[in-house]
């Protein structure tokens, strides 16, 4: 008969030795649950810098190893449209998010005069321009943003507020194609009362994550293009 090894002391081996196998077996495990907020002490004012760049970073600028976009000068209005939706359980309440299930515990922490202050300093913020990391084709992207994208992000990608729609020109492009895989998932935009979410997830449902790439490289073409 084989011998086996106790659970316990098989997880030390694993921790110790960095065994392959076992960091196979956790890259396929389901999300991880997301962290808990983290809060100013009670009585502190809530500011960018206590509460948003630990992963935003302080000038807004985003985090690939988190996960996290570059939110700087992206207008008032989109962030607190995204604040309300997070705290409306119309963006992050979906198991298979756990990143967006962090903004929806911390978005239902805060009140409106919270929110719009922390607005108003993401607003204020130097915009990163939008870089072709992954190496789409933007001439193919073109014709896909034309088609798809422009009538309500403009020819520029500046975003247009009567649709609802966000600048795309200061989001990395890989985070870009992760939002737009997750609505053709139907984990963002996937509720009925979440009308230009719904129209996104209309949008990106016959679409591949080739074509995903190809049209933030596009993207990231109207950045360098129209840089402010």
């Amino acid at each position: 008969m084989t011998p086996t090894l106790p659970a316990a002391l098989l997880l030390v081996i694993c921790l110790v030795l960095g065994m392959s196998g076992c960091g196979e077996r956790q890259e396929a495990s389901a999300p991880t649950a997301p962290r808990p907020p983290t809060l100013p002490p009670p009585g502190s004012p809530i500011t960018f810098g206590n509460l948003c760049a630990a992963c935003h970073g302080l000038r807004g600028e985003g985090n690939r190893e988190l996960r996290t976009p570059s939110i700087a000068g992206l207008p008032a209005w989109y962030v607190s449209e995204q604040f309300d939706k997070f705290r409306r359980n119309l963006r992050g309440s979906d198991p298979a998010d756990p990143d967006g299930q962090r903004m929806h515990a911390i978005a239902r922490l805060l009140d409106e005069t919270q929110i719009a202050t922390l607005a108003s300093t993401v607003a204020a913020m130097e915009r990163q321009p939008t870089r072709n990391t992954l190496g789409g084709d933007a001439g193919r992207g073109r014709e896909l943003f034309e088609e798809r994208c422009m009538p309500c992000h403009r020819y520029n990608g500046s975003g247009e507020l009567a649709f609802k729609a966000a600048p795309l020109t200061g989001l990395q492009d890989w985070y870009q194609v992760a939002q737009l895989q997750k609505y053709r998932a139907g984990i963002r935009g996937g509720s009925a009362s979440d009308e230009d979410g719904s129209k996104m997830h209309l949008i990106t449902s016959d679409l591949s994550d080739s074509e995903f790439r190809d049209v933030v490289a596009h993207i990231a073409v109207l950045a360098e293009r129209y840089r402010e």
